[in-house]
């Protein structure tokens, strides 16, 4: 017969693996598949939109500067069936040289939890600053488009988007 020898080695890896195979079974799966805990976490821990904070990252782009009326072509449907895929596009009036082109364009979901959807951000050598993207709204509120230019000036527009089915919860 062979003779068992106990070691520490072998005592630990022992342990380990039947603690390891305890804690998985009792923590990971729980018979549920991962997108059901998953929307149970996104449910325990919502987050609500503040609106304080979508004001103070709008005052944090613009400063003290003066608003450029007519700067920016937004468009985007009046309303949307679907707010997981809200069709989305801006272009920016510039001639795109080294004085005059858009260096950042910040697009904001004003009641999405993250109001900051995206950040573009372009060079002369660009040819022309317009985007078409889909982006996500929690609820129907407005979309704002904020272009930072190269000479200092700061363009804005916003629209107000019905969204049917809501997403962001």
């Amino acid at each position: 017969m062979m003779k068992i020898l106990l070691n520490r080695r072998l005592f630990f890896g022992f342990t380990l693996g039947l603690f390891s195979k305890c804690y998985i079974n009792n923590t990971y799966a729980n018979g549920k598949p991962f997108r059901d805990r998953f929307q149970s976490y996104r449910q325990t821990f919502r987050i609500e939109p503040d609106p304080k904070e979508a004001e103070r990252i709008i005052k944090s782009i613009i400063k003290d500067r003066k608003v450029v009326p007519n700067l920016i072509d937004l468009n985007v449907p009046d309303i949307a069936e679907d707010g997981n895929v809200v069709p989305v596009t801006f272009a920016i009036k510039s001639k795109m040289n080294a004085q005059d082109y858009p260096e950042r364009v910040h697009i904001l979901g004003l009641e999405n939890p993250f109001p900051e959807i995206a950040i573009y951000e372009f060079f002369p050598e660009g040819g022309k600053a317009e985007v078409s993207f889909r982006c996500r709204l929690r609820k129907s509120s407005y979309l704002m488009v904020i272009a930072d230019m190269k000479n200092g000036t700061v363009g804005m527009e916003k629209k107000y988007i019905d969204v049917m089915l809501g997403a962001c919860s």
